[in-house]
Protein backbone atom coordinates (compact mmCIF):
# COMPACT_ATOMS: atom_id res chain seq x y z
CA UNK A 1 0.00 0.00 0.00
CA UNK A 2 2.83 2.40 0.81
CA UNK A 3 4.34 2.02 -2.66
CA UNK A 4 0.97 2.64 -4.28
CA UNK A 5 0.33 5.81 -2.27
CA UNK A 6 3.88 7.12 -2.82
CA UNK A 7 3.56 6.47 -6.55
CA UNK A 8 0.28 8.37 -6.67
CA UNK A 9 1.77 11.35 -4.79
CA UNK A 10 4.81 11.47 -7.08
CA UNK A 11 2.86 11.12 -10.30
CA UNK A 12 0.26 13.68 -9.22
CA UNK A 13 2.98 16.20 -8.39
CA UNK A 14 4.69 15.95 -11.75
CA UNK A 15 1.58 16.02 -13.93
CA UNK A 16 -0.97 18.76 -14.56
CA UNK A 17 -4.37 18.03 -13.02
CA UNK A 18 -6.47 15.95 -15.35
CA UNK A 19 -3.62 15.13 -17.74
CA UNK A 20 -3.08 11.53 -18.69
CA UNK A 21 -0.44 10.07 -20.92
CA UNK A 22 -1.81 7.00 -22.65
CA UNK A 23 -0.41 4.32 -24.83
CA UNK A 24 -0.40 5.86 -28.32
CA UNK A 25 0.61 5.30 -31.92
CA UNK A 26 4.24 6.14 -32.45
CA UNK A 27 5.18 8.89 -34.91
CA UNK A 28 8.26 10.51 -36.36
CA UNK A 29 10.07 7.29 -37.26
CA UNK A 30 12.83 7.64 -39.80
CA UNK A 31 12.40 4.91 -42.42
CA UNK A 32 16.06 4.88 -43.40
CA UNK A 33 17.24 4.82 -39.79
CA UNK A 34 14.79 2.05 -38.98
CA UNK A 35 16.05 -0.07 -41.88
CA UNK A 36 19.62 0.45 -40.73
CA UNK A 37 18.75 -0.53 -37.17
CA UNK A 38 16.87 -3.63 -38.34
CA UNK A 39 19.93 -4.66 -40.34
CA UNK A 40 22.07 -4.23 -37.23
CA UNK A 41 19.63 -6.32 -35.21
CA UNK A 42 19.82 -9.13 -37.79
CA UNK A 43 23.60 -9.05 -37.55
CA UNK A 44 23.44 -9.20 -33.75
CA UNK A 45 21.14 -12.21 -33.88
CA UNK A 46 23.60 -14.02 -36.12
CA UNK A 47 26.53 -13.27 -33.81
CA UNK A 48 24.49 -14.03 -30.70
CA UNK A 49 25.57 -10.94 -28.76
CA UNK A 50 25.88 -7.16 -28.85
CA UNK A 51 29.54 -6.20 -29.22
CA UNK A 52 31.08 -3.42 -27.13
CA UNK A 53 31.15 -0.91 -30.01
CA UNK A 54 27.44 -1.37 -30.74
CA UNK A 55 26.59 -1.18 -27.05
CA UNK A 56 28.07 2.30 -26.92
CA UNK A 57 25.64 3.47 -29.63
CA UNK A 58 22.56 2.03 -27.91
CA UNK A 59 20.81 3.43 -24.85
CA UNK A 60 20.29 1.00 -21.98
CA UNK A 61 17.16 1.91 -20.02
CA UNK A 62 17.17 -0.98 -17.53
CA UNK A 63 19.63 -3.54 -16.19
CA UNK A 64 20.09 -6.29 -13.65
CA UNK A 65 22.57 -5.04 -11.06
CA UNK A 66 26.09 -6.50 -11.22
CA UNK A 67 25.43 -8.27 -14.55
CA UNK A 68 25.69 -7.54 -18.25
CA UNK A 69 21.96 -8.18 -18.64
CA UNK A 70 20.48 -5.01 -20.07
CA UNK A 71 17.49 -3.72 -22.00
CA UNK A 72 18.25 -1.32 -24.88
CA UNK A 73 15.94 0.84 -26.94
CA UNK A 74 16.00 0.89 -30.73
CA UNK A 75 14.36 4.26 -31.21
CA UNK A 76 12.92 7.16 -29.20
CA UNK A 77 10.48 9.56 -30.81
CA UNK A 78 8.13 12.19 -29.39
CA UNK A 79 8.18 10.79 -25.87
CA UNK A 80 7.89 7.12 -26.80
CA UNK A 81 10.20 4.14 -27.21
CA UNK A 82 9.73 1.84 -30.18
CA UNK A 83 11.61 -1.44 -30.41
CA UNK A 84 13.84 -3.03 -27.77
CA UNK A 85 16.95 -5.20 -27.69
CA UNK A 86 17.48 -7.53 -24.74
CA UNK A 87 21.03 -8.58 -23.92
CA UNK A 88 20.68 -11.65 -21.69
CA UNK A 89 23.53 -13.91 -20.59
CA UNK A 90 25.63 -13.00 -23.65
CA UNK A 91 22.74 -13.57 -26.05
CA UNK A 92 20.48 -10.98 -27.67
CA UNK A 93 16.98 -10.79 -29.08
CA UNK A 94 14.92 -7.91 -30.40
CA UNK A 95 11.26 -7.19 -29.70
CA UNK A 96 8.75 -4.79 -31.23
CA UNK A 97 7.40 -3.60 -27.87
CA UNK A 98 6.32 0.00 -27.43
CA UNK A 99 6.49 2.13 -24.31
CA UNK A 100 6.26 5.60 -22.87
CA UNK A 101 9.67 7.24 -22.50
CA UNK A 102 9.78 9.15 -19.22
CA UNK A 103 12.15 9.23 -16.21
CA UNK A 104 9.04 9.53 -14.03
CA UNK A 105 7.92 6.06 -15.16
CA UNK A 106 11.06 3.99 -15.86
CA UNK A 107 11.24 0.52 -17.35
CA UNK A 108 12.47 -2.27 -15.06
CA UNK A 109 14.38 -5.49 -15.69
CA UNK A 110 14.30 -8.39 -13.21
CA UNK A 111 15.93 -11.82 -13.16
CA UNK A 112 14.07 -14.86 -11.80
CA UNK A 113 13.20 -18.41 -12.82
CA UNK A 114 9.47 -17.88 -13.31
CA UNK A 115 9.10 -20.69 -15.86
CA UNK A 116 10.53 -23.33 -13.50
CA UNK A 117 13.11 -24.75 -15.92
CA UNK A 118 16.15 -23.97 -13.76
CA UNK A 119 17.26 -20.95 -15.83
CA UNK A 120 16.81 -17.31 -14.85
CA UNK A 121 14.26 -15.59 -17.07
CA UNK A 122 14.05 -11.90 -17.97
CA UNK A 123 11.08 -10.02 -16.51
CA UNK A 124 10.49 -6.64 -18.14
CA UNK A 125 7.98 -4.01 -17.03
CA UNK A 126 7.24 -1.08 -19.32
CA UNK A 127 5.08 1.97 -18.54
CA UNK A 128 1.89 1.95 -20.61
CA UNK A 129 0.14 5.00 -19.13
CA UNK A 130 0.46 7.45 -16.29
CA UNK A 131 -0.98 10.72 -15.06
CA UNK A 132 -3.12 12.05 -12.25
CA UNK A 133 -4.08 9.02 -10.19
CA UNK A 134 -3.06 6.68 -13.01
CA UNK A 135 -0.11 4.30 -13.40
CA UNK A 136 -0.24 1.32 -15.77
CA UNK A 137 2.46 -1.18 -16.72
CA UNK A 138 2.87 -3.79 -19.44
CA UNK A 139 4.63 -7.04 -18.53
CA UNK A 140 6.92 -9.11 -20.75
CA UNK A 141 8.57 -12.41 -19.80
CA UNK A 142 11.46 -13.67 -21.92
CA UNK A 143 12.57 -17.27 -21.46
CA UNK A 144 16.18 -17.32 -20.29
CA UNK A 145 17.07 -20.39 -22.39
CA UNK A 146 15.36 -19.62 -25.69
CA UNK A 147 14.98 -15.80 -25.49
CA UNK A 148 11.42 -16.25 -26.70
CA UNK A 149 8.62 -14.28 -25.10
CA UNK A 150 6.30 -16.25 -22.85
CA UNK A 151 2.54 -15.75 -22.72
CA UNK A 152 1.18 -14.05 -19.59
CA UNK A 153 -2.43 -14.02 -18.43
CA UNK A 154 -3.81 -10.47 -18.41
CA UNK A 155 -3.97 -9.27 -14.81
CA UNK A 156 -6.63 -6.59 -15.41
CA UNK A 157 -9.04 -9.14 -16.91
CA UNK A 158 -8.61 -11.48 -13.94
CA UNK A 159 -9.06 -8.59 -11.52
CA UNK A 160 -12.32 -7.52 -13.18
CA UNK A 161 -13.71 -11.05 -12.95
CA UNK A 162 -12.76 -11.22 -9.29
CA UNK A 163 -14.47 -7.91 -8.52
CA UNK A 164 -17.66 -8.98 -10.28
CA UNK A 165 -17.84 -12.16 -8.22
CA UNK A 166 -16.91 -10.50 -4.93
CA UNK A 167 -19.73 -9.71 -2.49
CA UNK A 168 -17.64 -6.90 -1.02
CA UNK A 169 -18.25 -4.65 -4.02
CA UNK A 170 -21.89 -5.32 -4.87
CA UNK A 171 -22.93 -1.77 -3.91
CA UNK A 172 -20.30 -0.11 -6.08
CA UNK A 173 -21.59 1.09 -9.46
CA UNK A 174 -18.17 1.53 -11.00
CA UNK A 175 -14.66 0.62 -9.91
CA UNK A 176 -11.47 1.80 -11.58
CA UNK A 177 -8.29 -0.22 -12.02
CA UNK A 178 -6.04 2.76 -12.71
CA UNK A 179 -2.92 1.45 -10.99
CA UNK A 180 -1.23 -1.76 -12.20
CA UNK A 181 2.28 -2.46 -10.96
CA UNK A 182 4.18 -5.73 -11.58
CA UNK A 183 6.72 -6.87 -8.98
CA UNK A 184 8.65 -9.92 -7.80
CA UNK A 185 7.78 -11.18 -4.32
CA UNK A 186 10.13 -12.73 -1.75
CA UNK A 187 9.57 -16.18 -3.30
CA UNK A 188 10.65 -14.88 -6.73
CA UNK A 189 7.09 -15.14 -8.00
CA UNK A 190 5.67 -12.61 -10.41
CA UNK A 191 2.88 -10.55 -8.83
CA UNK A 192 0.56 -7.86 -10.12
CA UNK A 193 -0.54 -5.20 -7.64
CA UNK A 194 -3.73 -3.51 -8.82
CA UNK A 195 -5.24 -0.50 -7.09
CA UNK A 196 -9.03 -0.49 -6.79
CA UNK A 197 -10.52 3.02 -6.91
CA UNK A 198 -13.89 4.75 -6.93
CA UNK A 199 -12.35 7.82 -8.63
CA UNK A 200 -8.90 8.66 -10.04
CA UNK A 201 -7.68 9.86 -6.64
CA UNK A 202 -9.84 7.77 -4.32
CA UNK A 203 -8.34 4.31 -3.88
CA UNK A 204 -10.21 1.95 -1.58
CA UNK A 205 -7.91 -1.07 -1.68
CA UNK A 206 -5.42 -3.19 -3.56
CA UNK A 207 -5.53 -6.57 -5.26
CA UNK A 208 -2.44 -8.82 -5.26
CA UNK A 209 -2.38 -11.40 -8.04
CA UNK A 210 0.29 -14.12 -7.98
CA UNK A 211 1.43 -15.97 -11.11
CA UNK A 212 2.69 -19.52 -11.61
CA UNK A 213 3.85 -21.19 -14.81
CA UNK A 214 1.39 -23.65 -16.33
CA UNK A 215 3.37 -26.35 -18.17
CA UNK A 216 0.33 -27.69 -19.99
CA UNK A 217 -0.71 -24.32 -21.41
CA UNK A 218 2.90 -23.08 -21.58
CA UNK A 219 2.12 -19.70 -20.08
CA UNK A 220 2.18 -17.78 -16.81
CA UNK A 221 -1.25 -17.92 -15.22
CA UNK A 222 -2.74 -16.31 -12.13
CA UNK A 223 -2.75 -18.79 -9.26
CA UNK A 224 -4.19 -16.67 -6.43
CA UNK A 225 -5.82 -13.28 -5.78
CA UNK A 226 -6.00 -11.48 -2.44
CA UNK A 227 -7.51 -8.13 -1.51
CA UNK A 228 -6.43 -5.57 1.07
CA UNK A 229 -8.81 -2.72 1.93
CA UNK A 230 -7.34 0.70 2.69
CA UNK A 231 -8.36 2.30 5.96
Amino acid sequence: MNKLLKSLMLLTAIMLIGSVVVYAEFKGSSHSNRELMEENIDNKQESGQVDQREKSTLQAIAEVTNTENRLYIVQESEGFYEGFILNWENKTADFDWKSIASPAAPAELFSADVTGDGTKDAIITLPAGYGTGVYLEDIHIVNGKTLREEQVEVAADAAKKWLVSSTEFISQEELLLNHIDYQMNEKEQLTALIGVATSPLQYVGELALTYVYNDEKEMLMIDSISYTAFE
